[in-house]
């Protein structure tokens, strides 16, 4: 059997990722074999292939961290496996029409359920959940805001906290995303030109914002720790180019400041396995409720992945875009 996939022998521009076709290899003891249907893509991706990201590959190695599949081979001595549909979560290997993996490393799910959103709703929905539920403990009333609001993370993020009856600020770059904000119910937005703190303080009647959820890294642009509270949080949970800054101590010991660095891949591998079922069964739960449902989301052909991230580095994109293959169309689910 053979497959295609992309390949990243040198690590920095996402233009030098090589498409390959590849021979199937033998399947190693409870290991699965996936025929990928669709594959979410994100910055985190990017990021990796620059080899700027915190975790980093050996070369050569396939990107991707996020697919839906079919599982149609394992060695785990349990054809009961065969035909089910599972969501891959990785830190490698996803842009490709097949994946080999640990049984470990898949989430089992309904096979109803559409593969563009299995394959691109569980990391953002996870570290929002992380984030806002499981760290800062988002409640009724809290002021929430939230930098790169108009992503996957983002969305997630709002509608988390909209769920949580907390009051939500997002900051936006243009009118554009603003637009797409409201749509999904954000009524509080601040664009980057304003004076954030300003703006933050009209809102919340001077009292300043409970949580920050800082998915972009926008404190090195802007100094929103202003905004927070007595006691506030500050959640980092990602960056962009160069987005990187320092906080000052003295600031964190003057404001009393909580600050949390949100890895929910690593927060979930090192939760006991009866917990990180109890996350794994709410975040369903959410998204059946429509919590966890991201909008709009736009669906390309295998061929486009490149085309795509660079939209992603650009930042042209919002909401999820979602990669299909060949064998989505011959999957009876879809």
């Amino acid at each position: 059997m053979y497959y295609k996939n992309y390949i990243c022998k040198k690590l920095g521009k996402i233009e030098n990722l090589e498409s390959n076709t590849n021979r199937s290899n033998y399947l190693k003891q409870n290991q699965v074999r996936l025929k990928i249907l669709a594959i979410g893509l994100s910055y985190v991706d990017i990021l990796m292939i620059k080899g700027t990201y915190q975790h980093k590959n050996e070369l050569p190695f396939v990107p991707g961290t996020e697919a839906c599949g079919v599982i149609v081979e394992e060695n785990c001595n349990n054809k009961k496996l065969l035909n089910k549909k599972a969501i891959v979560l990785t830190k490698k290997g996803c842009f490709s029409e097949e994946v080999v993996t640990d049984l470990s490393k898949i989430i089992f799910i309904n096979n109803q359920m559409p593969s563009a959103q299995a394959a691109s709703f569980f990391t953002s929905s996870l570290t929002s959940y992380i984030a806002l539920k499981e760290i800062a403990k988002t409640s009724k009333d809290n002021f929430v805001l939230i930098t790169g609001a108009s992503g996957a993370i983002g969305q997630t993020s709002i509608k988390l906290a909209n769920h949580y009856k907390a009051n939500v600020i997002c900051v936006a770059s243009n009118k554009r995303k603003a637009t797409l904000l409201r749509k999904i119910g954000v009524k509080k937005i601040i664009f980057v030109k304003d004076n954030i703190k300003k703006k933050v303080m009209e809102y919340t009647e001077n009292k300043g914002v409970d949580i920050i959820l800082d998915i972009n890294g926008f404190l090195k642009e802007k100094n929103i720790l202003s905004c927070l509270t007595w006691n506030g949080k500050y959640l980092i949970a990602g960056f962009t180019d160069n987005n990187i800054t320092s906080i000052k101590t003295n600031y964190i010991l003057i404001k009393s400041i909580q600050i949390f660095g949100i890895r929910a891949g690593e927060y979930l591998r090192n939760t006991k396995i009866l917990h990180k079922k109890k996350i794994i069964d709410d975040i369903f739960k959410l998204y059946k409720k429509n919590v966890f449902k991201i909008k709009p989301y736009k669906i390309r052909p295998f061929n486009k992945l490149i085309e795509e991230l660079i939209n992603i580095r650009e930042r042209k994109s919002m909401g999820k875009i979602v990669i299909t293959t060949k064998h989505l169309n011959e999957n009876k689910h879809g």
